[in-house]
């Protein structure tokens, strides 16, 4: 127990502190004038000082150690207690791979300030199609709760509309993600976020409607007693 408690806590700090090795390795190669801010073209169309390159990674690094240790013990002050140990299990594993994805962004950051330019953006979108993926074969294991999943009013309320909402859910995360992963290998930029915009904005919605049309099916059914 102790030794899964030491790890849970050096964890985030390990993987977080991966980016700042590569910073510290090619510190050397950045020029005095570095760029701050690209385009959609992929070029930069800001600079700033090499210092500058903290700012990103730095707001990344604490924003990532916040919420890891607040989806790691949020679940402490969650009003519906039934599913305590199921919401912390799940929540750990989200926490887990949302460190792991942060550390991928914050690389790409810095390998893009070496390099002048945006390269390798589709193994970012791949990334972050198979970040989706996972969330979503988590979702079905997901309980009812106020701090992850699709927590609107009529899921929360009755455990049976959670459940096949989150069923549903799951399926279409893990499909959209696993999509957004292969097109993310297969189209140009501009594509891509076109592409990457409109699934999220499915997988979102999709379940929502589903989730509403349950609670109207319910409210619509005719009282047999």
């Amino acid at each position: 127990m102790k030794q899964s408690r030491l790890f849970h806590l050096l964890f985030p700090f390990i993987v977080l502190s991966i980016p700042w090795v590569y910073l510290a390795f090619i510190w050397d190669d950045l020029p005095a004038r570095i760029p701050t801010h690209f385009g959609i073209s992929g070029e930069p169309d800001q600079y700033g000082s090499r210092n500058s390159i903290f700012i990103a990674p730095v707001i990344i690094t604490i924003a990532g150690l916040l919420m890891y240790f607040i989806m790691r013990n949020i679940h402490k002050i969650d009003p519906k207690r039934k599913y305590t140990a199921t919401t912390a299990a799940v929540l750990s594993k989200m926490a887990v791979i949302t460190i792991i994805f942060l550390c991928g962004v914050s690389l790409m950051v810095f390998y893009w300030t070496l390099k002048g330019k945006v390269e390798g953006l589709p193994v970012l979108f791949c990334f972050m199609g198979l970040f989706f993926a996972y969330l979503g074969n988590l979702m079905h294991s997901i309980k009812p709760n106020y701090f992850a999943g699709f927590r609107i009013p009529w899921a929360l309320e009755n455990e049976e509309n959670w459940r096949k909402t989150h069923q549903l859910a799951s399926k279409i995360w893990f499909v959209g993600g696993i999509l957004i992963a292969i097109l993310a290998l297969m189209l140009n930029m501009k594509a891509m976020l076109f592409v990457l915009f409109g699934l999220l904005f499915i997988m979102t919605i999709i379940p929502v409607v589903y989730s509403y049309n349950l609670y109207r099916q319910s409210t619509n059914q005719p009282n047999n007693e």
